[in-house]
């Protein structure tokens, strides 16, 4: 069996589409985890239901959210997705508006870690958030992100 170190599949990008607000941006980055059997629905509610628990900490930067919850038996392997809005919506945070929503599902506390650091890394250079929304084909920016 061949390990896969890849950060994300290509089917797991969306790029420049649009939703109304910040749930239906959650609800379509979570959307590409079930399509690939990351997920199952249940996570993306929780995800959601996170937010309107704990409120917008997930805008971790200007213009990215961080869309998670903790792990949980909706979980069916760790992986994230890349969504990125042609149109900026908000979360009513000091982060707004978001354009990037990363949606982030593990398996258990500690499955996760390395792929977020990895992404983490990646995200910290202005040049590659410049790449993220300028970006225009999922294949390269899943080459881009694997590459890194």
């Amino acid at each position: 069996m061949k390990i896969n170190n890849n950060i994300i599949l290509t089917e797991n990008i969306n790029l420049k589409t649009t939703a109304k607000d910040w749930m239906e941006a959650m609800r379509l980055s979570g959307k590409l985890l079930v399509n690939s059997n990351y997920i199952t629905e249940g996570y993306i509610d929780l995800t959601i239901k996170t937010v309107e628990e704990f409120g917008p900490y997930i805008v971790i930067i200007p213009g990215l959210a961080l869309s998670h919850s903790r792990p949980d038996v909706s979980v069916l392997k760790t992986g994230i997705s890349l969504l990125t809005l042609s149109e900026p919506i908000n979360f009513n945070c000091e982060n707004d508006p978001v354009d990037i929503v990363i949606t982030l599902a593990a398996v258990d506390k500690t499955d996760h870690t390395d792929l977020l650091s990895k992404l983490c890394d990646y995200l910290s250079e202005e040049k590659n958030l410049d790449f993220i929304r300028n970006c225009t084909s999922s294949e390269e920016m899943a080459k881009e992100l694997n590459q890194f």
